[in-house]
């Protein structure tokens, strides 16, 4: 099986890096938004439910760039 270079899954890991940042800045503001007052339950169901795939976002991005750096070590 061929290995891909160093260079490229630094690149990925920087990437990984980037989303992971966003995600997280994402989740604090999704975070705030529940935290303060909603209109309904329906839009508060809707907010918690968004920051739940947020957590699962960030939770997949976490263990990508793990794999990335345990394949570079």
């Amino acid at each position: 099986m061929p290995t891909l270079p160093d260079a490229y899954l630094r690149d990925i890991l920087a990437k990984a890096e980037q989303e992971l940042a966003a995600a997280e800045l994402r989740r604090a503001q999704q975070a705030r938004i529940v935290a303060g007052p909603l209109n309904s339950p329906e839009t508060r169901a809707a907010a918690e439910l968004l920051l739940r795939e947020i957590d699962r976002t960030i939770t997949s991005i976490w263990a990508n760039r793990h794999l990335i750096e345990v394949i570079l070590a």
